[in-house]
Order: structure tokens, then C-alpha cells, then sequence
């Protein structure tokens, strides 16, 4: 027998290729893992088929591939599109009052349609949806949370945000109340790392430990290997040279989204305060901005944290 697969990936912009990560809050490291997910999977010798449902989007700001109701991703693997909410893009808090919509047309749609074997639901979102289609169509449910509100919640609560103001924009206790369930039923509760397991799932009231298998993220080795030509490293080499006194010392590298919870002015301040790191390392951030998406409070800040940083590299100089 061979399986067949439907993960649910509700909120953000997901397509076959040239993902826009950093395009947005929602469109970040779980599109990248959710779309390599599913391609991994449809390798597997026991694997038919893999669905992957997402949100069909109709908005001018945004690509029309989104609104193509099927895209094929590779043998073996689809993304469906099913419309829920009003045709424009939303960001993902905005959704819960059209989850139940969704719900709907996935019955509808496997009603006609052979159902997966299993149902794999990503953030609480999916987690709302997945409860109920693997409660009506009989099938297991695997659950990943990613992030969790209760972890958020605290964060945003350290930050100085009252609650009424997290709910407002957040949709905090929705949120909370879907992982509660998602974890109540979920079959299988897939985590990155046995702390991620310890003491941010153990908040939950729901969570049963013997559910949890840690499975950390894989890595592509099409893009992550040893070098195999020196041209690699050329272009490397060339891309640094201009902001870089000597580019033979080993990078100590992050990537992110240049927002507040990646904490990347503390990473700044460590490696400025540490003379050992800044003598044997180079301390370089990639970062995609997307300035039609900022704020103008948000833009300010950011050029004002780019003057900053710059006016540090050039003292150094």
C-alpha cells in the first residue's frame, strides 16, 4: 500500500519555486520547510501522492500564481488552492473567522476525491482545520506548531504590551485555544529540537510528551555542500570584498528578517563587546527588506539602525 499525504499551510505565500521568504512576517522559514517537506516526502518509495492546501489568493499586490486554484510542484506533489475570506492577501491573524469555511470545501472536496492517509497540519491555524477534517474523514492528524502563542504571548508581555493590546493584534487566545485542540487530538506532534518539547510544548495543558518526535529540519544538499569549484567561493569572496578588512577569517553568519524578536542588536552588541570574535571572525547579517512593506515608523527605524551599524563599520575602518 502507498500513502498519500495532505499538509495544510494556510497562511502566507507559497508556490513551486522562487519563494518570496522575508517578503512578510508570514512568509518566512515554515513556507521554506513546509515546500521541502512535502518534496522529500513524494521521494519516499511508500508515497503515492502529496497535497499541499493553501490559501488562493486574487490580489493585484501580489503574484498571479497565487490564484491558480492547482500548481503542480514535482512527480508526485500538488499545491490546491482553495478560496476562503475576501480575494486579498491577509496576514495570518486575520483569517480565523474564514478557518471554518475551509473546513467546509475540504469535506466537500474529499467527499469526491480519494482521501490521504494522513493529515499534516502546520501552526495553529492548520492545526484549527486539521482537527476537524481528521475527525470527519477518520484519519490520524500530525501536528507542528512552529511558533506557539503561549511562548508569544509571554515575549510580548515582557515587551511592555498589555494584554488587550496582544489580542487585538494577535488573535492571542484564538490562537492558544486551536494549538490546546490541535494538540488534544493530534496523533503525532513533530518538533525541531527535545527543548522546543520541554518547555515550550509543556505549557500546554493538552500535551502528552509520548506524542512528541523530535525530528530536526533536513538540508538540502543541491544548495548546502563541500565546494566543488573555486568559482564558488570566487563570488563568495567578491560579494564580501567591499565590506570586509580581511575575508579570509571564517564568517560567523545569520540570516533573519530584520524585526525585533531576532534580537539581531544583541548579537551585534556580543560580537562589538568580544575581541576574540571580532579578531578571528567576520560577523556578517543577510537580511531581505522589503521597504514597500514597512511602516513609516518601521522604515525610519530601520534607516536609522542602518546609519548606526554603518557608522560603527566605518570607526572599525
Amino acid at each position: 500500500m502507498r500513502f498519500k499525504f495532505l499538509h495544510l499551510h494556510l497562511h502566507g505565500l507559497i508556490r513551486s519555486k522562487n519563494l518570496e521568504l522575508g517578503r512578510d512576517a508570514d512568509t518566512g522559514g515554515q513556507t521554506q520547510y513546509v515546500l521541502e517537506l512535502v518534496k522529500s516526502l513524494a521521494n519516499i518509495s511508500d508515497v503515492d501522492q502529496v497535497d499541499l492546501v493553501t490559501r488562493l489568493i486574487n490580489d493585484s499586490k501580489v503574484d498571479d500564481e497565487y490564484s491558480q486554484e492547482e500548481e503542480f510542484v514535482e512527480p508526485g506533489v500538488r499545491i490546491l488552492r482553495f478560496k476562503f475570506g475576501p480575494n486579498k492577501y491577509l496576514r495570518k491573524e486575520l483569517l480565523w473567522p474564514y478557518l471554518d469555511h475551509l473546513t467546509e470545501s475540504l469535506i466537500s472536496f474529499y467527499k469526491k476525491n480519494k482521501k490521504p492517509n494522513f493529515i499534516h497540519a502546520h501552526y495553529a491555524d492548520a492545526g484549527y482545520v486539521g482537527v476537524k477534517l481528521s475527525k470527519f474523514l477518520r484519519v490520524p492528524l500530525i501536528f507542528t506548531g512552529h511558533s506557539l502563542g503561549r511562548e508569544k504571548k509571554r515575549k510580548l508581555l515582557d515587551t511592555g504590551l498589555k494584554i488587550d493590546q496582544i489580542e487585538n493584534l494577535y488573535s492571542i487566545s484564538k490562537r492558544i485555544e486551536a494549538e490546546e485542540k490541535a494538540l488534544k487530538s493530534a496523533d503525532i506532534i513533530v518538533t525541531s529540537t527535545r527543548q522546543e518539547s520541554v518547555h515550550q510544548y509543556s505549557q500546554y495543558s493538552s500535551f502528552l510528551s509520548h506524542k512528541a518526535k523530535v525530528i530536526p529540519p533536513g538540508v538540502d544538499h543541491k544548495k548546502f555542500h563541500h565546494i566543488h569549484s573555486t568559482t564558488e567561493t570566487a563570488e563568495i569572496d567578491n560579494m564580501m570584498k567591499p565590506f570586509l578588512k580581511d575575508s579570509t577569517k571564517p564568517p560567523l553568519l545569520t540570516i533573519s528578517r530584520a524585526v525585533r524578536r531576532k534580537n539581531i542588536p544583541s548579537l551585534i552588541e556580543a560580537y562589538g563587546r568580544s575581541e576574540k570574535l571580532k579578531r578571528k571572525t567576520n560577523l556578517i547579517w543577510v537580511v531581505e527588506i522589503v521597504l514597500q512593506n514597512l511602516t513609516l515608523n518601521k522604515r525610519k527605524y530601520f534607516k536609522i539602525f542602518l546609519k548606526l551599524l554603518i557608522n560603527i563599520i566605518c570607526t572599525e575602518k
